[in-house]
């Protein structure tokens, strides 16, 4: 196997594992991977429509209103009224959803980092300037 073929192999590797340790982290928190991905979006989106979300993800139109009304039965999202259209809500992640984004965030973070444990300090050193040069 050609180098190219291994490191595609071992990332994919690498990939599964960690979206297997976000399900791992998750059921504590009483929510699901999507509810986590929405949460994030917003967060990086503010003021974002429930239509930005839906093309995030590729969800149907019903699928992105389910999700929103569980997050904000939760509390975890607000729709505010939109500035220029009465068709669409601006949505905020709350205070209680940033805050609950942190606490999962620090457990994925944690259950990630079990993976560096083998390397030392200069492996993870030289590993982390190799990942830096990706185009990402």
């Amino acid at each position: 196997m050609d180098n190219n073929l291994v490191i595609t192999y071992k990332f994919r590797e690498i990939k599964n594992a960690i979206s297997s340790y976000l399900t791992q982290v998750l059921p504590p928190f009483h929510i699901t991977p999507i509810m986590m991905y929405a949460l994030e979006f917003l967060r990086k989106h503010p003021d974002c429509i429930a239509v930005d979300i839906a093309n995030e993800f590729g969800l149907t139109r019903g699928a992105i209103t389910q999700l929103l009304d569980k997050l904000e039965e939760q509390d975890l999202v607000i729709r505010k009224p939109h500035p220029t259209s009465r068709r669409s809500h601006l949505l905020q992640v709350t205070d209680k959803g940033n805050t609950l984004i942190n606490e999962i965030l620090l457990a994925y973070n944690n259950k990630i980092e079990q993976l560096f444990k083998p390397y030392t300090a200069e492996e993870l050193a030289q590993l982390q300037k190799l990942l830096e040069k990706l185009p990402l």
